[in-house]
């Protein structure tokens, strides 16, 4: 959850005339009316459900579990659970068929409407055509291989019964006949392969990567697919997107036999906020290009005020394209139903991180806003199922990146947007007085924020669980507050967040040290073996 810093000002004129709602998270859009809730004799407040609402649940941010054939998500419009809380719903029907703004039905007789998939996760619908074409496509293949065996066993045998005849015509004093030559199968008298024709192939293409048919780019480079997210800058959208084909545009370069396992998939962030996009783009070039390049996601593209077959696009924002991660940190989690990491996975994913403040540091920025949300893991999806059950992390998760640096700040600058639930004390005062728009930004801010999401990957859950920023805030400015990081089970890593978490800035850890301490250096994972 993001608060830009246009709403900065806002939040503290509001927060004079009314003290208890100092600081609100930023409202969500969604075609359905936040719930009203009504007064109780206890002045509580009952969750009442709109009355006018139509249609079934509506489930956003939705992921299908292939094992147990259920889905979960964040829903909204349901007759007895308020807006926005998560939902697991009872093994579904026709699971095949899944995809977004479809309405699903569950076995038990339940009916949902899903909206847009989780960041990473795949559609099932999308799935089901791929492997069926694949399917098809090899049957095919082994019917053709199958047909031109039997022909060449056919020409080999009468080559044989010819050769037997010619033998038994021939005077007995007469010099043997050679023996006619076996039949092979060759390239020109085997039949041709069939091929697939433009049209059909631009409809699979479709199918198999939910192409949307607009182009950005010169000469229509990139396809999008899907549908986009939302950034975390509000005004930037996020795609999926391949590059297209140089030589039939219409569908993804490596796809032209119809092989999807050949198409490299991408990320595309469009924004109109061209100076914002340019921003990101400096600091990717600077992290990436420092003393030390971190462990980000590769920075693929920039193009300015692109074109697009879309005119509500075509130079109307810029684009950054990026590789594309398979599934985030916070989706990981959510899979593994609170289940923390542990073990070889744990440390892989602290080093990382570790290793993407280092780059960022070492460049003199800030990251200011690292969180579970902010690290993908860009290894084979094949994986996922694997790393979602693998309890004791001796797999490992080799794979995971960084990403989203657009608000990245140079040390001592003022920070443009923040997540409350990754900032300082120190910050939250400041917000809280007034004065957080001037709040100066130092490596300390980061190595706080580490601390908090290496809890929630070592625990399970948030630090502030359930808390809205609003909260959260107000925690952290009570004088009473002290992170407990008891719950933490490993006694090496309970330190270093300890450490991490001292609410005075000076006593943090820099980065070096982080990367120093004995929970990395003891198991091989120390700055040297990086």
């Amino acid at each position: 959850m993001r608060v830009r810093k246009a709403n900065l000002l806002v939040a503290i004129a509001t927060s004079c005339l009314y003290s208890a709602t100092s600081f609100a998270p930023p409202k969500i859009i969604n075609s359905i009316a936040t719930p009203p809730r009504i007064a109780s004799k206890d002045k509580g407040n009952v969750y009442c459900p709109p009355l006018s609402a139509a249609g079934p649940p509506v489930i956003s941010n939705w992921r299908y579990d292939t094992s147990k054939g259920i889905i979960s998500g964040i829903v909204t419009n349901h007759p007895t659970i308020p807006d926005g809380d998560r939902i697991t719903t009872s093994p579904v029907k026709n699971p095949n068929g899944l995809n977004e703004n479809f309405v699903c039905q569950t076995m038990s007789g339940s009916k949902y409407k899903l909206a847009n998939i989780a960041f990473g996760a795949k559609v099932p619908a999308v799935e089901s055509k791929a492997k069926l074409a694949a399917d098809n496509k090899a049957k095919a293949a082994e019917k053709k291989r199958l047909a031109e065996e039997k022909k060449a066993a056919a020409a080999a045998k009468k080559a044989a019964v010819a050769a037997k005849k010619a033998s038994v015509a021939l005077p007995k004093k007469a010099a043997p006949a050679k023996a006619a030559p076996k039949a092979k199968s060759s390239p020109a008298s085997a039949s041709p392969a069939p091929q697939i024709t433009r049209a059909a192939l631009v409809k699979l293409a479709k199918s198999t990567f939910s192409l949307t048919g607009t182009t950005v780019g010169p000469n229509g480079k990139y396809l999008l697919a899907g549908k986009p997210t939302q950034s975390s800058g509000r005004a930037a959208k996020i795609w999926t997107a391949y590059l297209a084909d140089p030589n039939s545009p219409d569908i993804p370069a490596g796809f032209a036999d119809g092989d999807a396992s050949a198409v490299q998939q991408l990320t595309i962030k469009l924004s109109p906020d061209f100076e914002r996009l340019r921003l990101e783009n400096d600091n990717y070039n600077k992290v990436q290009s420092g003393l030390f390049s971190g462990r980000f996601v590769k920075k693929m593209d920039y193009i300015q005020n692109i074109s697009s077959s879309n005119r509500a696009l075509d130079g109307k924002v810029s684009a950054l394209a990026i590789e594309s991660g398979q599934y985030d940190l916070k989706a990981l989690l959510a899979a593994r139903k609170g289940a923390p990491l542990r073990g070889r996975a744990l440390r892989d994913a602290a080093a990382s991180a570790g290793q993407c403040i280092q780059a960022v540091h070492s460049s003199n920025l800030v990251w200011t806003d690292l969180k579970t949300e902010n690290f993908v893991v860009v290894r084979n999806s094949d994986n996922f199922n694997k790393e979602v059950m693998d309890n004791k992390g001796s797999l490992g998760l080799p794979g995971v990146k960084g990403i989203d640096l657009e608000s990245v700040i140079v040390k001592g600058g003022n920070p443009i947007d923040y997540s409350p639930e990754a900032c300082p004390p120190e910050f939250a005062v400041a917000f809280m007085g007034g004065y957080g728009e001037d709040f100066i930004l130092d490596y300390s801010y980061d190595i706080w924020s580490l601390g908090m999401m290496l809890y929630e990957l070592s625990t399970g859950v948030p630090y502030f669980e359930k808390k809205s920023p609003s909260v959260v805030t107000k925690l952290l400015c009570d004088e009473a507050f002290a992170a407990d990081v008891s719950a933490v089970p490993d006694a090496k890593l309970r330190d270093l967040i300890g450490n991490c978490l001292s609410l005075d800035p000076r006593k943090r850890p820099d980065i070096t040290g982080f990367l120093l301490h004995p929970y990395f250096i003891t198991t091989g994972f120390g700055p040297f073996s990086f």
